[in-house]
């Protein structure tokens, strides 16, 4: 992650956070630059990899969102975690985490009951040794 950014880059990245698809016109009215160069700008941030994709976050309404904190088997690679979490159903994000767990992952599902049956599922991931689950309130941003 050793990508240098100045500080026109850290506002163009604040406002894609904020709407992924503002139109390259009004970002350059937001920066003080015109269209070509904040469409330049932004286009050398994707290519650099410091942006890597452009997503939405869909509100799934009525159903139920967790973090599980997961500690895994000492003999498992990361990759092969990693993807193994990526591949089980209702799962959002994996992130590696330093601390006394090893992963982080979201997971959603319709119902309390699916949710437990959902995080069962991945209790018995062989590669898995222990899981701390929190089930999220309420999103902020």
């Amino acid at each position: 992650m050793g990508w240098k950014i100045d500080e026109i880059d850290r506002k163009i990245l604040e406002i894609l956070r904020e709407d992924a698809r503002v139109s390259n016109e009004k970002l350059g009215r937001k920066i003080g630059l015109s269209e070509p160069a904040a469409r330049r700008r932004a286009a050398n941030l994707v290519s650099r990899g410091v942006i890597k994709r452009f997503t939405i976050d869909v509100e799934e309404g009525g159903g139920i969102q967790a973090l599980v904190h997961i500690s895994t088997s000492p003999h498992a690679s990361s990759e092969k975690v990693a993807k193994a979490l990526a591949s089980e159903a209702g799962i959002g994000a994996v992130w590696e985490v330093s601390g006394d767990m090893d992963f982080a992952i979201t997971i959603s599902a319709p119902d309390m009951d699916s949710l437990n049956k959902r995080v069962d599922e991945i209790r018995a991931l062989e590669i898995v040794r222990k899981t701390k689950t929190s089930i999220i309130m309420k999103k902020w941003r």
